[in-house]
């Protein structure tokens, strides 16, 4: 029996246009429902910059964001569409075997290898490139810092140097260092799939062609190792080693030269992968990269550590003693009070009512209220409410009848977690900010041994007036609120 061969065929799938349309579609709903939260976010910014009338402000970060992004990620593209074609264009000529995997993957790429690089490109730029709009805040401090005036104790640099330059070039020497690093391992791939790297077979396993273009990044990336080996000796000013903060005995006198004999092996292995560029060997790429780990490992790291355990920590307040004096004369320098004197005062001998009237200032300030322990004590006499916190206790100075008193003074938060009813439109719409603060003197008591308020209750009364009592923002884990809506925000519930 003859069966017909033109009999309708059963579709089991769509047709590839169709499946491509309908995984277009999908990455667009996917890309769309992601950006949701950052729109949000975006928004909710500008109405908040809006509403305390800096909307140049609001414009000048997101002019540093634009700015950085589109010029990092087109910096890194560049870098890796430039390596991608250099790479093409030193793929061995003429036929010859390749490896298996190599083959099959140019039978399934054929003629579209240009775009596959490109799409390698750009989504790498994205990736490493855009993430430099993080750091908008350290450029727009390098753009427009200034000098202090006043150098540092260790390199003689200008206290803004640190403050204003130094972040955002610590950041550009890793990003280019990475960029490098990612540079380099995309271009191998790319040698190998164009058949310059072979891992198959008794024929050379590596061209020469490809042996100098490595030799070019690795050169580049070891000149700037060396360049972040200069900048990282005056982050030496920020380490927290020692007893107290900044370069120490330790880090003076291990790291730091420890620092300069990288700088020099990284310069010194630049040299070497330049020479390699004609001499097209594996020798001196091994020796300049091992040489650099080996040296990193002991100088730059056991050494300090053992310098530190050995040298310092059994003998620490005398080795210290230079670096400890200079911190001081440094921090008291930052506060304005570079000027003060300390005089001894013979207490056991002197101390009388006259000597107390003759001090009365300093007497009068003696506080008696410790702000770590305090805050128990405010919670259990002014919460008033369960979902009312007082986060934190701070010091601070007012004119209290005429003279400056010290203060402890702490706001009363509000915590929505905490609210007899838990709904969004509580959370959200009504219970949506703290109110008032109070204040005591932090040197004085009532009659039965609790803090005397200056300011207290809810709401606010005594002295200086709150005019302003709602705190929105605070040290507490409060969620967002949205005001100005149709249910009206509740300051407080009257007893």
């Amino acid at each position: 029996m003859k069966m017909p061969t033109d009999l309708p065929r059963r579709r089991t799938s769509g047709t590839p246009k169709g499946r491509v349309g309908l995984i277009a579609l999908i990455g667009i709903l996917f890309v769309v429902l992601a950006s949701l939260r950052g729109l949000a976010v975006f928004w909710t910014d500008y109405l908040w910059f809006q509403e305390v009338r800096l909307e140049s402000v609001w414009r000048g970060v997101l002019g540093a964001k634009i700015v950085l992004f589109f010029v990092f990620t087109l910096a890194f593209f560049a870098m890796v569409w430039v390596n991608l074609v250099i790479a093409d264009r030193l793929a061995p000529k003429g036929p010859g075997r390749l490896d298996d995997a190599v083959a099959r993957y140019r039978e399934v790429v054929g003629t579209r290898a240009g775009l596959i690089r490109l799409g390698v490109a750009v989504v790498l730029a994205l990736m490493v490139g855009g993430g430099a709009a993080g750091q908008w805040q350290n450029w727009l401090l390098f753009r427009n810092g200034t000098d202090f005036g006043t150098s540092d104790a260790q390199f003689g640099r200008d206290i803004g140097f640190y403050v204003f330059r130094l972040p955002f070039v610590s950041f550009l020497i890793n990003w280019a260092f990475l960029a490098l690093f990612t540079t380099a391992l995309v271009t191998l791939a790319a040698h190998y799939l164009n058949g310059g790297i072979r891992v198959q077979g008794i024929a050379p396993r590596v061209t020469s062609a490809v042996k100098a273009h490595l030799s070019v990044l690795l050169a580049l990336m070891a000149l700037v190792k060396a360049v972040g080996y200069f900048f990282q000796r005056f982050e030496l000013n920020f380490s927290t080693r020692g007893i107290v903060d900044g370069a120490t005995y330790t880090d003076v006198n291990a790291q730091l030269p420890a620092i300069n004999l990288l700088l020099f092996i990284s310069l010194a292995a630049a040299v070497l992968f330049v020479v390699n560029i004609r001499r097209q060997g594996w020798v001196l790429p091994v020796l300049a990269v091992g040489l650099w780990a080996f040296i990193s490992l002991v100088v730059g790291s056991l050494y300090p550590a053992f310098v530190q355990k050995f040298r310092v920590e059994p003998n620490e307040p005398q080795r210290e003693r230079p670096f400890i004096e200079r911190n001081i004369a440094s921090t008291r320098h930052a506060h304005g009070i570079s000027g003060i004197r300390l005089t001894e005062f013979p207490y056991k001998e002197n101390l009388d009512a006259q000597a107390i009237a003759d001090n009365r200032d300093t007497v009068d300030n003696l506080r008696l209220w410790d702000p770590r322990f305090v805050r128990q004590t405010y919670q259990r006499l002014q919460e008033f409410r369960q979902y009312y916190r007082f986060n934190d206790v701070d010091v601070d100075r007012y004119v209290v009848d005429g003279s400056l008193t010290q203060t402890l003074i702490s706001a009363r938060e509000i915590e929505t977690s905490e609210l007899p009813t838990q709904s969004w439109v509580n959370q959200h719409l009504q219970f949506t900010h703290g109110f008032g603060s109070i204040l005591s003197a932090a040197n004085a008591a009532t009659e039965d041994g609790k803090p005397e308020f200056l300011v207290r209750d809810i709401p606010p009364a005594g002295a200086p007036e709150i005019t302003q009592p709602r705190i929105y923002y605070g040290e507490g884990g409060a969620d967002y609120a949205v005001v100005r809506s149709q249910q009206p925000e509740i300051d407080y519930v009257r007893s």
